[in-house]
């Protein structure tokens, strides 16, 4: 079922800036509380190319995660036409647990989009197509002022 988010206007005053946030809840499955979530910069460089954006994110998730580990990058094309670099990765928060995570980042009208969505190994392979299916349903709606 399709869902639009909530339009709405705010005045900030100097000093505050937007830092959208969406979050989009899953299934229970093998220990994992499934989530989609999509964060909103409004500010990127206008040069930035998707790969550079993408790579950035990456490298902070390299410095912040504990035993974090690159396992798979690559480009596409969504339905919409909008191109799209995919990142999966593992870390293990502790000695006990390993979790997967898979990015999709996307630039669109001067703006970057990054998904994020977690998984357990089992639910990397099962669950993560729904969220695939999700992130390429994504479409853009024009606003008039």
């Amino acid at each position: 079922m399709p869902t639009n988010n909530n339009i709405f206007r705010i005045s900030l005053p100097e000093g505050w800036r937007e830092t959208t946030v969406y979050s989009f809840e899953g299934p229970h499955d093998s220990g994992v509380q499934h989530n989609l979530l999509l964060v909103v910069n409004p500010e990127i460089e206008k040069e930035m190319t998707l790969s550079r954006y993408a790579k950035l994110q990456v490298e902070d998730l390299a410095r912040t995660l504990p035993a974090f580990e690159l396992i798979s990058e690559k480009q596409g094309i969504l339905p919409s036409g909008v191109p799209v670099a995919m990142v999966v990765y593992r870390y293990s928060p502790s000695d006990d647990l390993t979790l997967f995570q898979k990015q999709y980042h996307i630039i669109a009208g001067e703006k970057g989009y990054s998904f994020t969505s977690t998984f357990s190994k089992k639910t990397l392979k099962t669950i993560a197509n729904d969220v695939d299916q999700i992130v390429a349903s994504l479409k853009f709606i024009s606003q008039q002022a």
